[in-house]
């Protein structure tokens, strides 16, 4: 009998190979229990093996550029991550907002691009941020009027997705029996033309069953919510019934999902009932979990299943919130866990996108003061009960170690991309109590920071936190672990009012008080 092959005995090229196969957790399991696969994994000719662990622990998912050797993009995945730790705050540039904008303005950020628009004059502008010299980039300039083809339109919300080359704009034609005759479309264009989509199934999506509020002035600016990920495009709506109970309106929401891909007609429609109260956006609110799944976030979180588009979604699970808090908004943008699809934007992407399964998003719940940072992976687990019954989760069961809460006590709300949470603290050993300074905190949630954090970089937090709601008086204490590294530079109140950022930039929007400065949005690059 001849002695057998051991595993071992292959060459290194082969065992690089066969390990590449396995997930990354098993693969750190193999090289840290036998010395020759650890030697086989630190050589230079696997950085194959290097990339995949890289990627899987700071929670991303590769895109395929083979134009990009693995070696390098193996490096600039390190750089990026260790930049984050360095957290030196030292502007890039800063960027004039023009006037007509400046002013009662949405501002949305997202692929190196920024887009604002003014809902009063119905006008759009957008244009790349201080883009690098080899990036190619989109600029327009939508004059009042020139945004939609139809015209007699009310302009109700944009959303624009630079890495598919895509913008879409929701409007409304009203008929005789306004409101409730009134017909809402939305429009789908290229950023850099005035075509329709060429991925698109028709120039135009069509809505049925949607009822409009009767004063646009009141409720159609921020009674409405356009959003996109991927193939789909979802736009919520609420349409008052005109019973009023203090400072609430009695209110019915409708929320139209497409393939806009495959279909301009939509079959998966989410409606119900609420209280809409006066003085927030909406009680309502939505986000996408990657390209399956779908939240709906109200006094607590409801999971649905949007694999099958020809019906309405699939209720998963509901996860309750504490009954102290409520009128919860989704402050996340999904944009970057979006991939390009545009050629000419796609040959200079970044080579890594943020996996929907493993990031953190963002609620907030004004009422209440409170910033919520919730792990996605939750929302990915298996649920059903014996009787096939979506289950009901309280809040103990889920909340505390998959959330971190965080009192609201800065002008700007905190911001989130892939793993990571940025928020404003008061600066240690601040002794100005009436106009304290404040420094940004970088909140990692990944399990590279972890692994970082034993080289030294960031401070590790595992305890757990208690704040106090201030709306009911309740205690909520919270658990999720994360790296934090503290900026070098700080911010007085109010210097800046939204925040974004995103792979290796932060956007602060600065909004100056004197009617004759236009604001600013000052970039910072690590």
């Amino acid at each position: 009998m001849k002695a057998k092959a051991e595993l071992l005995s292959l060459p290194p090229e082969l065992l690089t190979y066969i390990l590449s196969f396995l997930p990354w957790q098993d693969i750190l399991r193999c090289t840290s229990l036998c010395k020759a696969l650890r030697q086989t994994y630190i050589s230079e000719s696997s950085s194959e093996l290097q990339y995949a662990i890289e990627l899987g622990s700071q929670r991303l998912l590769p895109v395929s550029n083979n134009h990009i050797p693995v070696a390098k993009r193996l490096q600039l995945l390190r750089e990026n991550a260790s930049a984050w730790f360095k957290f030196d705050l030292h502007s890039f540039g800063t960027i004039s907002i023009p006037e007509k904008f400046y002013r009662f303005t949405a501002t949305h950020i997202t692929n190196g691009h920024a887009c604002f628009w003014n809902p009063s004059i119905d006008s759009v502008r957008i244009f790349p941020i201080l883009p690098k010299p080899s990036q190619e980039t989109i600029e327009r300039d939508f004059s009042p009027g020139s945004l939609c083809a139809v015209s007699n339109i009310s302009d109700i919300d944009v959303f624009m997705d630079p890495a598919q080359n895509l913008l879409a704009i929701a409007y409304a034609i009203s008929g005789d029996n306004y409101p409730y005759d009134e017909e809402s479309y939305i429009e789908l264009l290229t950023l850099d033309g005035d075509g329709v989509h060429p991925q698109a199934a028709g120039r135009t999506l069509f809505m049925s069953d949607l009822w409009l509020p009767g004063r646009r002035e009141n409720f159609v600016r921020w009674c409405s919510k356009l959003e996109g990920f991927e193939k789909y495009i979802a736009f919520l709506r609420f349409a008052p019934l005109f019973e009023h109970t203090g400072s609430s309106v009695y209110s019915k929401w409708c929320l139209h999902i497409w393939d806009w891909q495959h279909s301009t007609s939509s079959n998966s429609i989410l409606s119900g009932s609420t209280t809409l109260d006066l003085d927030s956006d909406r009680s309502i609110d939505f986000y996408f979990l990657g390209n399956d799944r779908l939240l709906i976030i109200s006094d607590n979180l409801e999971l649905y299943s949007i694999e099958d588009m020809s019906r309405s979604p699939q209720l998963l699970a509901r996860f309750l919130f504490p009954a102290s808090v409520f009128n919860l908004k989704c402050c996340t943008p999904t944009s970057d866990i979006a991939c390009s699809s545009h050629p000419k934007i796609q040959a200079q992407q970044v080579t890594w996108v943020s996996d929907p399964k493993y990031r953190v998003l963002s609620l907030a719940s004004h009422s209440s003061g409170l910033d919520f940072v919730i792990s996605t992976t939750i929302f990915f687990d298996g649920f059903s009960d014996s009787e096939g019954m979506s289950p009901i989760i309280p809040w103990i069961c889920w909340g505390p170690s998959n959330v971190r809460i965080f009192l609201y006590d800065f002008p700007c709300r905190l911001g989130v991309s892939g793993n990571r949470a940025l928020n404003a603290f008061p600066a240690a050993g601040a002794t100005n109590s009436v106009d304290p300074e404040y420094r940004l905190h970088m909140m990692d949630f990944s399990p590279s920071a972890v692994r970082r954090h034993q080289q030294g970089l960031g401070r590790l937090v595992n305890e757990p936190s208690t704040v106090y709601n201030r709306e009911s008086g309740e205690y909520l204490t919270t658990f999720m672990p994360y790296v934090e590294v503290v900026s070098d530079r700080t911010f007085s109140y109010g210097e800046f009012v939204e925040m974004w950022f995103d792979q290796d930039k932060i956007y602060l929007f600065k909004e100056n008080t004197d009617t004759e400065e236009t604001d600013q949005l000052e970039v910072i690059e690590l």
